[in-house]
Protein backbone atom coordinates (compact mmCIF):
# COMPACT_ATOMS: atom_id res chain seq x y z
CA UNK A 1 0.00 0.00 0.00
CA UNK A 2 1.12 3.07 -0.87
CA UNK A 3 1.40 5.73 1.89
CA UNK A 4 0.63 9.48 0.89
CA UNK A 5 2.65 12.01 3.29
CA UNK A 6 1.32 15.60 3.90
CA UNK A 7 2.43 18.74 5.39
CA UNK A 8 1.83 22.13 6.09
CA UNK A 9 3.15 25.09 7.35
CA UNK A 10 1.68 28.92 7.83
CA UNK A 11 3.34 31.79 7.71
CA UNK A 12 1.67 35.64 8.32
CA UNK A 13 3.94 38.40 8.12
CA UNK A 14 2.44 42.08 8.63
CA UNK A 15 5.29 44.44 7.24
CA UNK A 16 6.07 47.75 5.87
CA UNK A 17 8.71 48.04 3.56
CA UNK A 18 11.21 51.03 3.55
CA UNK A 19 14.70 51.81 2.47
CA UNK A 20 16.78 53.79 3.95
CA UNK A 21 17.88 57.23 1.93
CA UNK A 22 21.06 57.67 0.39
CA UNK A 23 24.05 59.57 1.38
CA UNK A 24 24.32 63.04 -0.36
CA UNK A 25 26.58 63.20 -2.83
CA UNK A 26 29.28 65.98 -2.23
CA UNK A 27 31.79 66.62 -5.51
CA UNK A 28 29.51 66.67 -8.72
CA UNK A 29 26.28 67.15 -10.13
CA UNK A 30 24.25 64.09 -9.28
CA UNK A 31 20.73 62.02 -10.70
CA UNK A 32 18.68 60.52 -7.88
CA UNK A 33 15.75 58.49 -8.11
CA UNK A 34 16.85 56.59 -12.08
CA UNK A 35 18.96 53.52 -11.61
CA UNK A 36 20.11 50.79 -14.01
CA UNK A 37 17.39 48.17 -12.34
CA UNK A 38 15.24 47.14 -14.82
CA UNK A 39 11.44 47.45 -14.97
CA UNK A 40 8.41 45.58 -16.31
CA UNK A 41 5.54 47.67 -17.04
CA UNK A 42 2.10 47.05 -18.17
CA UNK A 43 1.52 47.58 -22.41
CA UNK A 44 0.76 51.27 -22.62
CA UNK A 45 1.56 52.53 -19.28
CA UNK A 46 2.85 56.01 -18.36
CA UNK A 47 5.33 56.04 -16.33
CA UNK A 48 6.93 58.24 -13.90
CA UNK A 49 10.28 59.21 -12.49
CA UNK A 50 10.78 61.28 -9.74
CA UNK A 51 14.44 62.84 -10.24
CA UNK A 52 16.74 64.80 -8.19
CA UNK A 53 19.41 66.87 -8.74
CA UNK A 54 22.29 67.85 -6.49
CA UNK A 55 25.19 68.88 -7.09
CA UNK A 56 28.05 69.35 -3.87
CA UNK A 57 24.96 67.53 -1.89
CA UNK A 58 23.02 70.66 -2.50
CA UNK A 59 19.51 70.80 -4.70
CA UNK A 60 20.09 72.03 -8.35
CA UNK A 61 17.78 74.50 -8.78
CA UNK A 62 17.00 75.63 -12.81
CA UNK A 63 18.58 72.50 -14.67
CA UNK A 64 16.82 71.47 -17.47
CA UNK A 65 16.88 67.45 -17.33
CA UNK A 66 15.79 65.38 -20.56
CA UNK A 67 14.70 61.47 -20.42
CA UNK A 68 16.05 59.87 -23.70
CA UNK A 69 15.38 56.88 -25.68
CA UNK A 70 17.63 54.89 -27.38
CA UNK A 71 16.48 55.02 -30.83
CA UNK A 72 19.10 53.42 -33.88
CA UNK A 73 21.71 54.21 -32.16
CA UNK A 74 21.11 57.88 -30.95
CA UNK A 75 19.18 59.14 -27.75
CA UNK A 76 16.09 61.07 -28.48
CA UNK A 77 13.98 63.14 -26.25
CA UNK A 78 10.64 61.30 -24.14
CA UNK A 79 10.15 64.41 -21.71
CA UNK A 80 11.85 67.30 -21.12
CA UNK A 81 11.64 69.59 -17.31
CA UNK A 82 13.49 72.09 -15.83
CA UNK A 83 13.94 71.38 -11.95
CA UNK A 84 12.21 73.33 -9.01
CA UNK A 85 14.00 75.07 -6.10
CA UNK A 86 14.33 71.69 -4.12
CA UNK A 87 15.96 70.27 -7.79
CA UNK A 88 13.22 67.81 -7.90
CA UNK A 89 11.33 67.15 -11.36
CA UNK A 90 9.10 64.54 -12.46
CA UNK A 91 9.32 63.00 -15.76
CA UNK A 92 7.49 60.27 -17.84
CA UNK A 93 6.95 57.93 -20.53
CA UNK A 94 4.56 56.53 -22.55
CA UNK A 95 5.74 52.66 -22.64
CA UNK A 96 4.86 51.08 -25.88
CA UNK A 97 1.74 49.14 -26.93
CA UNK A 98 3.57 45.84 -28.01
CA UNK A 99 3.78 42.93 -25.24
CA UNK A 100 7.49 41.79 -24.62
CA UNK A 101 9.11 44.79 -26.21
CA UNK A 102 12.53 46.70 -24.53
CA UNK A 103 13.47 50.04 -24.35
CA UNK A 104 16.73 51.90 -22.84
CA UNK A 105 16.11 54.92 -20.81
CA UNK A 106 18.31 57.69 -19.49
CA UNK A 107 17.84 61.24 -17.91
CA UNK A 108 20.38 63.42 -19.10
CA UNK A 109 20.88 66.73 -17.00
CA UNK A 110 21.88 69.92 -19.36
CA UNK A 111 25.20 71.54 -18.11
CA UNK A 112 24.66 74.82 -17.03
CA UNK A 113 27.21 77.46 -15.93
CA UNK A 114 30.45 75.91 -14.90
CA UNK A 115 28.36 72.40 -14.55
CA UNK A 116 28.84 69.88 -16.62
CA UNK A 117 26.51 68.02 -18.19
CA UNK A 118 25.73 64.39 -16.12
CA UNK A 119 23.72 61.41 -17.59
CA UNK A 120 22.20 58.66 -15.63
CA UNK A 121 22.76 54.86 -15.54
CA UNK A 122 20.89 53.35 -18.53
CA UNK A 123 17.23 51.81 -17.50
CA UNK A 124 15.78 48.72 -19.62
CA UNK A 125 12.27 49.08 -19.59
CA UNK A 126 10.42 45.95 -21.00
CA UNK A 127 6.28 45.83 -21.55
CA UNK A 128 4.68 42.25 -19.73
CA UNK A 129 3.38 39.89 -22.00
CA UNK A 130 -0.36 38.96 -21.42
CA UNK A 131 -0.38 36.79 -18.52
CA UNK A 132 -3.32 33.98 -18.16
CA UNK A 133 -3.90 32.34 -14.80
CA UNK A 134 -3.77 28.17 -15.42
CA UNK A 135 -6.45 26.50 -14.13
CA UNK A 136 -5.38 24.99 -11.25
CA UNK A 137 -4.76 28.44 -9.97
CA UNK A 138 -7.85 29.76 -10.75
CA UNK A 139 -9.35 26.58 -9.04
CA UNK A 140 -7.87 26.92 -5.80
CA UNK A 141 -8.94 31.04 -6.09
CA UNK A 142 -12.19 29.91 -6.66
CA UNK A 143 -11.91 27.36 -3.24
CA UNK A 144 -10.63 30.14 -1.45
CA UNK A 145 -13.07 32.71 -1.81
CA UNK A 146 -15.63 29.98 -1.19
CA UNK A 147 -14.12 29.49 2.10
CA UNK A 148 -14.20 32.58 2.81
CA UNK A 149 -17.66 33.55 2.03
CA UNK A 150 -18.54 31.76 5.18
CA UNK A 151 -18.31 32.50 9.02
CA UNK A 152 -15.92 30.16 10.45
CA UNK A 153 -13.79 29.33 13.29
CA UNK A 154 -9.89 28.85 13.03
CA UNK A 155 -8.57 27.23 15.82
CA UNK A 156 -10.15 29.27 18.69
CA UNK A 157 -10.53 32.04 16.85
CA UNK A 158 -13.36 33.50 15.09
CA UNK A 159 -13.63 35.08 11.70
CA UNK A 160 -17.23 36.82 10.09
CA UNK A 161 -17.36 35.78 6.36
CA UNK A 162 -15.11 37.78 3.64
CA UNK A 163 -15.19 39.18 0.25
CA UNK A 164 -13.44 37.66 -2.46
CA UNK A 165 -9.40 37.24 -3.14
CA UNK A 166 -8.50 37.72 -6.90
CA UNK A 167 -5.05 36.48 -8.26
CA UNK A 168 -2.04 38.57 -9.23
CA UNK A 169 0.46 37.94 -11.18
CA UNK A 170 3.52 38.88 -9.28
CA UNK A 171 2.80 37.26 -6.57
CA UNK A 172 1.88 34.05 -8.01
CA UNK A 173 5.18 34.39 -9.80
CA UNK A 174 6.98 34.69 -6.17
CA UNK A 175 4.66 31.47 -4.68
CA UNK A 176 5.36 29.33 -8.18
CA UNK A 177 9.31 29.88 -8.11
CA UNK A 178 9.36 28.83 -4.26
CA UNK A 179 7.27 25.39 -5.19
CA UNK A 180 9.35 24.88 -7.58
CA UNK A 181 12.54 25.26 -5.82
CA UNK A 182 11.26 23.29 -2.89
CA UNK A 183 10.07 20.13 -5.05
CA UNK A 184 13.42 20.28 -6.88
CA UNK A 185 15.49 20.37 -3.73
CA UNK A 186 13.71 18.47 -1.57
CA UNK A 187 12.87 20.77 1.76
CA UNK A 188 10.03 22.02 3.28
CA UNK A 189 10.04 25.73 4.59
CA UNK A 190 9.00 28.83 4.82
CA UNK A 191 12.85 29.87 4.45
CA UNK A 192 14.24 29.65 0.40
CA UNK A 193 17.48 27.33 -0.01
CA UNK A 194 19.18 30.71 -0.82
CA UNK A 195 17.93 32.11 3.04
CA UNK A 196 15.14 33.90 1.39
CA UNK A 197 12.18 35.28 3.28
CA UNK A 198 8.47 35.75 2.20
CA UNK A 199 9.56 39.62 1.79
CA UNK A 200 12.77 38.69 0.20
CA UNK A 201 10.53 36.33 -2.46
CA UNK A 202 7.72 38.89 -2.85
CA UNK A 203 9.87 42.21 -3.16
CA UNK A 204 12.00 40.10 -5.84
CA UNK A 205 8.94 40.65 -8.24
CA UNK A 206 8.35 43.69 -7.59
CA UNK A 207 5.02 43.46 -5.50
CA UNK A 208 4.73 46.80 -3.56
CA UNK A 209 2.87 45.45 -0.56
CA UNK A 210 1.64 46.68 2.96
CA UNK A 211 0.57 43.28 3.58
CA UNK A 212 1.69 39.74 2.94
CA UNK A 213 1.13 36.07 4.46
CA UNK A 214 2.36 32.69 3.18
CA UNK A 215 0.75 29.08 3.34
CA UNK A 216 2.84 25.91 2.39
CA UNK A 217 1.96 22.43 1.75
CA UNK A 218 3.10 19.11 0.40
CA UNK A 219 1.87 15.78 -0.98
CA UNK A 220 -1.77 16.49 -1.55
CA UNK A 221 -2.84 15.63 -4.95
CA UNK A 222 -5.49 18.37 -5.52
CA UNK A 223 -6.87 22.20 -5.39
CA UNK A 224 -9.56 20.19 -3.69
CA UNK A 225 -7.59 18.55 -0.76
CA UNK A 226 -5.22 21.12 -0.26
CA UNK A 227 -7.20 23.84 0.69
CA UNK A 228 -9.18 21.41 2.69
CA UNK A 229 -6.18 20.53 4.31
CA UNK A 230 -5.28 24.16 4.83
CA UNK A 231 -9.16 25.37 5.89
CA UNK A 232 -9.04 22.50 8.67
CA UNK A 233 -5.25 23.95 10.10
CA UNK A 234 -6.11 27.00 12.65
CA UNK A 235 -3.09 29.07 11.44
CA UNK A 236 -3.15 28.51 7.75
CA UNK A 237 -7.37 29.06 7.97
CA UNK A 238 -6.07 32.18 9.56
CA UNK A 239 -4.70 33.42 6.66
CA UNK A 240 -7.20 32.35 4.13
CA UNK A 241 -9.78 34.24 6.60
CA UNK A 242 -7.82 37.47 7.27
CA UNK A 243 -9.76 40.62 6.27
CA UNK A 244 -6.91 42.80 5.58
CA UNK A 245 -5.34 40.65 1.96
CA UNK A 246 -6.99 41.43 -1.27
CA UNK A 247 -4.73 39.53 -3.33
CA UNK A 248 -3.70 36.00 -4.07
CA UNK A 249 -1.26 33.91 -5.82
CA UNK A 250 -0.78 30.02 -6.05
CA UNK A 251 2.36 28.12 -6.76
CA UNK A 252 2.62 24.33 -7.69
CA UNK A 253 5.59 21.76 -8.58
CA UNK A 254 4.95 18.27 -9.15
CA UNK A 255 7.78 16.34 -7.11
CA UNK A 256 10.09 12.86 -7.52
CA UNK A 257 9.98 12.55 -3.63
CA UNK A 258 7.67 11.07 -0.88
CA UNK A 259 5.51 14.04 -0.94
CA UNK A 260 4.95 14.28 -4.54
CA UNK A 261 3.48 17.68 -5.08
CA UNK A 262 4.50 21.26 -3.11
CA UNK A 263 2.04 24.15 -3.04
CA UNK A 264 2.94 27.83 -2.05
CA UNK A 265 -0.39 30.22 -1.39
CA UNK A 266 0.98 34.10 -1.31
CA UNK A 267 -1.40 36.69 0.14
CA UNK A 268 -0.91 40.05 -0.59
CA UNK A 269 -2.46 43.32 -0.02
CA UNK A 270 -0.74 46.14 -2.45
CA UNK A 271 0.17 49.82 -1.03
Amino acid sequence: MRHTFVLLLTACALLLGGAPAGAAGTTATKVRGFTSKSQTVKPGATVKYAVKVTTKGKASKGRVVTLQRRVNGRWVKVDRKRTNRHGRVVLRHRATTKAGATVKLRVRVTAKGRLRAVNSPVKKVATRTAWTPDARSQRVLALVNAARAQARECGEESFPARGPLRLNERLTRSAQAHGADMAAHGYFSHTGRNGSSLRDRVDAQGYNWSRIGENIAAGYPSPEAVVQGWVASPGHCRNIMAGGFTELGVGYAASNDKYGSYWVQNFGTPR
